[in-house]
């Protein structure tokens, strides 16, 4: 059993180096078959001793083209060029669902979530005890007669896409406030919980938030 526990933890310790290290192998070997064929395309001969050095070149290239990209979206041309490019993704069948898909994990990996929330809190949910990652959309103050006031909306999302999940009206002295931004909480619910927040939530005492 001591072995058994003894290789499962040099395969967690592991794991993560070796995928690592094969995903640059493999983005190293794909780089270096794409630029030379791209030059004997052109018909372009290199000494033997710089073809190693291609696909660090590949690298700054693909680098230089998304920064270029991205200086383009910041701005208005380049942004409505984007969308209607989006646009044309979202309209075939099968291809539309699977850019959804890709854009949510990535805007929450790695930037802001298209859906603003004011806030990350936690509720109980589904029963005493357990708790559920929620963002808070907003009071609903008098608008959901009979309720009275001090509920909000809530919304409870599913990993790997937060911007699926389901609405909830709740009290708000049920919602547990965390000391952690949407941004974290986004990158939580991608990851499947994975990545973990920087700060550590509240004690769970029920305030209101």
């Amino acid at each position: 059993m001591r072995l058994e526990r003894y290789f499962i933890t040099g395969l967690v310790a592991l794991l993560p180096l070796l995928v690592t290290l094969w995903i640059l192998a493999w983005l190293y070997a794909q780089a270096l078959w794409l630029f030379s064929g791209l030059l004997r395309l052109f018909g372009v001969t290199l000494p033997a001793w710089l073809e190693p050095f291609l696909p660090v070149f590949g690298v700054a290239v693909a680098v230089l083209f998304v920064v270029l990209v991205g200086l383009a979206v910041s701005h208005w041309v380049g942004r409505r060029a984007m969308e209607a490019l989006e646009r044309l993704f979202i309209r075939v069948p099968l291809v539309g669902e699977i850019y959804r898909a890709v854009k949510q994990v990535a805007s929450g990996l790695f930037g802001r979530s298209e859906l603003q929330f004011s806030r990350a809190a936690l509720i109980e949910y589904p029963r005493r005890g357990v708790y559920a990652l929620c963002f808070v959309v907003r009071p609903v103050g008098s608008r959901f007669p009979p309720l009275p006031s001090g509920y909000s909306v809530v919304v409870v999302p599913t990993s790997p896409v937060p911007a699926s999940g389901f609405v909830l009206v709740v009290p708000d002295e049920e919602l547990v406030p965390l000391e952690i931004g949407v941004d974290d909480a986004v990158r939580f619910v991608v990851s499947a919980g994975f990545i973990l927040p920087g700060e550590r939530a509240r004690n769970a005492s029920g305030g209101p938030l």
